[in-house]
């Protein structure tokens, strides 16, 4: 047996290793709410797209004061 047929010789049913990106098939930084699975790279470059709105919250002076 070679040291990739030992490697990776058991299913990969639950864990990090079971999941992927369905866009870049990265197993990294992987985002997994509301069903997304996409990494972090691909969810910044198709959030706009996919509906997502970056959301800041702006800081009035007379609240900085206090």
């Amino acid at each position: 047996m070679t040291h990739d047929a030992v490697w990776f010789s058991r299913p990969r049913k639950y864990g990090k290793g079971s999941r992927q990106c369905r866009l870049c098939a990265h197993q990294a930084g992987l985002i997994r709410k509301y069903g997304l699975d996409l990494c972090r790279q691909c969810f910044r470059e198709k959030s706009s797209a996919i509906g997502f709105v970056k959301v800041r919250r702006v800081v009035q002076r007379s609240e900085f004061r206090r």
